[in-house]
This record gives structure tokens, sequence and C-alpha cells, in this order.
């Protein structure tokens, strides 16, 4: 079994008419923590084969009449439904409450999940950190920045065409508070280039002012 992939409003409304237990989530493409949870459903998808249990997938933007109808806020986000109706949800990037959630609305025996050990979050912030040259652990995105301190850094970097991906703290509250953690960084937004914390707002317009910045940044279009 595979996860369905829902791209109109008459596919979604097809899928939910299944008697089965139905786990939909909504995803946004840009998302690290939807790539992570897409997996997961692949995981789950591959390990619970008996037609009790479908997984699908909806990218929230383009189906926006369906993301209004069942109040989806933010990505990720998944929506247990069972004859046509929603009995629950898991917002945000939380793989164990999905897996548990799951296992509770099914009518008969456990949900055999047999995937690859979970990584630790050592080792997951290790490979966000090290995801691009430079990373930008901020609030929102560089479209939408969620805070002042956020808008103001992102726009040092893109006034220095500075070649960076970001990550949005406020979509996965388990990175939000590892990060600080693990960087000894107790506030946010928290720049890193080639896997080094570069430091906050301040300690990067510091480094801007001494001419130092602009020398660490890796440029778009450079080869």
């Amino acid at each position: 079994m595979s996860v369905t992939n829902l791209a109109t409003v008459q596919e979604f409304d097809e899928f939910i008419k299944s008697r089965d237990l139905l786990v939909i989530h909504f995803y946004a493409p840009w998302a690290d923590q939807c790539g992570q949870m897409n997996e997961l459903l692949e995981d789950l998808a591959k390990s619970h084969k008996n037609g009790e249990v479908q997984f699908a997938k909806v990218e929230a933007e383009d189906l926006s009449e369906v993301s209004l109808k069942y109040k989806i806020t933010a990505v990720p986000t998944v929506i247990l439904v069972k004859n046509l109706a929603q009995i629950d949800r898991v917002d945000g990037a939380n793989p164990s409450a999905l897996v548990d959630k799951i296992k509770a609305h099914l009518p008969k025996g456990p949900l055999v999940y047999v995937t690859k050990p979970e990584v630790s979050l050592e080792e997951r912030l290790k490979k966000l950190i090290n995801q691009a040259p430079c990373m930008l652990f901020m609030k929102g995105n560089p479209q939408n920045p969620f805070c002042g301190f956020s808008r103001t850094i992102v726009g040092l970097l893109d006034s220095l065409n500075a070649d960076y991906q970001s990550f949005d703290i406020l979509q996965d509250q388990t990175v939000r508070e590892g990060l600080k953690k693990f960087s000894n960084w107790p506030t946010y937004p928290q720049l890193y280039v080639n896997g080094e914390l570069l430091g906050g707002l301040d300690l990067v317009k510091e480094a801007l002012e001494s001419g130092e910045l602009e020398g660490m940044l890796p440029k778009k279009g450079a080869n």
C-alpha cells in the first residue's frame, strides 16, 4: 500500500468516502518537517497492508478550500477521518503522537511500525545544521518572517546575496527547544555557516559592521 496523492477536491471527496480509517497529511513542499512526515506515512503504509487504514497527502495551499474546511492553519497537520468525519488530528511534526493516535482508532490489532530506528535528537539537529552551507533557524520563513529579529536577519542576508536555507522553529517544538541546548544559545534567530554557529542577530550585525560577514557567506550563483 502506498500513500495516495490527492490533487483535486474531487479526489479528496472520493477518498474520504472509504469506510477505512483515513490518515491525511496536509503539507507544503518547502517545509522540511513535512518531508519527514511524508516519509513516516510511506513507512506506515508499507507496514500496514490489511486495508483497515489508508494514507494520503494533500498540498495544503493547492486545496485551500479543503484546508479551510478542516481548519488547517499550519503545516504539517495530519487529520484522521472515519465515516466522513474528522475524529482526531496531529498538529506539527510529531511522529510518535501520530502512531499512537492511529493505534487508538484502529478497530482491532496493533499498528506494526517496522522501520529504521528513530534518529536521536542530537543526530537530527546535526543533520539540520549541516543541511546547507548556510542555515538560518528562524521564526517563520524568509518570505514571511514571524518576528522583527527574523525579518532583520533575512534582510541582511538578502542584501549580501547570501545563498542560505532556513528552518521554521515555530513548526517543530522539539527542534526549537533542543537546538537552544545543543548550541547553548537561548534565542532565535540562529545562523550557522559550515555547521558552526555564527550567532544571533547581534553577532551577525557585528560581523557585518566589521566586514567579516560577507566573506563568510556562500553567495547565490557562485560556483
